[in-house]
């Protein structure tokens, strides 16, 4: 029996991933005015960022514990109000300056990304096709893209309205409460059971045999997708963080249209994944892989060494690569939950060391030095691709 697509249950995760980058993007261009505001320092100020990613890497190092003990869509629906309350707290905390009650409200955004975050890549498998999964993974992700572009749009629409930072914090819970009442409409709907594959499962979820059966630990899987998610962490998060400063350090027009080259690095991050929801890449999923990580570092050296004209178009290049690396996770392996999950710690403990890594570098020897590590962390995923291929080839001759 042809499998359809779970509409409901899709469209459940893009919109909490949509809520997830909305917020998560708004936070960056609005924290200048956070500091004056609170009258707080940087390093004091940096807490709002660091709080969040705790929690958020708590709940997805904590994944295999929970994940499987609640339901997908119902779990979406409680980590979508946790993001959204966070979120009013933030906004709320403008109006009584208490900088403890911002605090209070990034923490509990990091634990509805976190908790997002696992089980929307999860969910995926469960809700499409299996020939559609790449195109599946591809628009999810598209969603936060679409969320990256739109949200730094706010501030200023904010301020010509004079509701200040807070109010785009009050406008994303109401979005939280908005995508809640869905999922609960939609849940109420669709109560009992629903064939997918001649089987009768809960919609609701991950699998009818969750509870019946216990899933090994596949800690090369969960490891090998934990080093390719590292090496995409590395390379695009340090390129979109430093590109800026990068461009003006090196001076001249390039350090004028920096905001500007950033801007269409994203869109191009944003396209990609839009486009590769309706084109899919036949063929291998490692090769694939390698032809992201291969093509994005040739770009990046062209950038570097020729024209910084070509840095933007490593958001093309890096824009599928994320997606099918999930594909690959949740495809190969009989415990997605753990793999998923550890994968995604794994990455973002990585991430942590990675920009640690990087401020030490542009302390010590300038930007222009320490951003090449874009190239060695790109070239890294490249290996890693190689040598887990290998080991799954392997393992299925024997």
């Amino acid at each position: 029996m042809k499998r359809n697509i779970y509409w409901f249950g899709l469209f459940s995760c893009y919109g909490a991933l949509f809520l997830l980058g909305f917020i998560e993007v708004y936070k960056a261009p609005i924290y200048p005015r956070i500091l004056d505001f609170f009258a707080v320092s940087p390093s004091k100020g940096s807490t709002f960022f660091f709080l969040s990613t705790l929690s958020a890497l708590i709940m997805t190092l904590s994944g295999p514990l929970w994940v499987k003990r609640i339901k997908v869509i119902s779990g979406l629906g409680l980590f979508v109000t946790f993001m959204g309350v966070g979120s009013i707290l933030s906004g709320t905390s403008g109006y009584l300056h208490s900088f403890a009650l911002l605090m209070l409200g990034s923490f509990l955004f990091g634990v509805g990304t976190g908790g997002s975050m696992v089980l929307i890549n999860v969910a995926i498998p469960l809700f499409v096709p299996q020939d559609l999964t790449r195109q599946g993974y591809c628009g999810l992700h598209s969603t936060y893209g679409v969320a990256s572009i739109l949200s730094p749009l706010f501030p200023g629409l904010m301020y010509k309205f004079h509701f200040g930072w807070e109010g785009g914090f009050y406008f994303f819970g109401g979005l939280a409460v908005a995508i809640v009442l869905f999922i609960l409409g939609g849940l109420f709907k669709k109560r009992g059971t629903k064939r997918v594959d001649g089987r009768e499962i809960n919609p609701g979820a991950y699998h009818e045999a969750s509870k019946h059966e216990k899933e090994p630990k596949e800690w090369w899987i969960a490891i090998g997708g934990g080093l390719i998610v590292s090496a995409y962490n590395g390379a695009e998060h340090i390129l979109a963080s430093r590109f800026v400063l990068f461009l003006e350090a090196r001076g001249g027009p390039w350090a004028v249209d920096a905001d500007i080259l950033l801007s269409i690095f994203f869109a191009f991050l944003c396209v990609g994944r839009i486009v590769f929801t309706f084109v899919l890449l036949r063929g291998s999923t490692f090769f694939w892989l390698i032809v992201s990580f291969a093509t994005t570092t040739i770009v990046f050296l062209l950038g570097y060494w020729i024209n910084p004209l070509w840095l933007p178009v490593c958001g093309l290049t890096l824009s599928y690569l994320f997606p099918y690396a999930m594909e690959w996770l949740t495809d190969c392996s009989k415990n997605p939950p753990f793999t998923v999950s550890f994968s995604l710690g794994m990455g973002g403990v990585f991430l942590i060391l990675a920009h640690a890594l990087v401020g030490w570098l542009d302390e010590n020897y300038g930007i222009q030095t320490a951003i090449y590590v874009v190239p060695v962390f790109l070239i890294c995923g490249i290996v890693f691709c190689l040598l887990i291929a290998f080991v799954e080839k392997q393992r299925q001759a024997s």
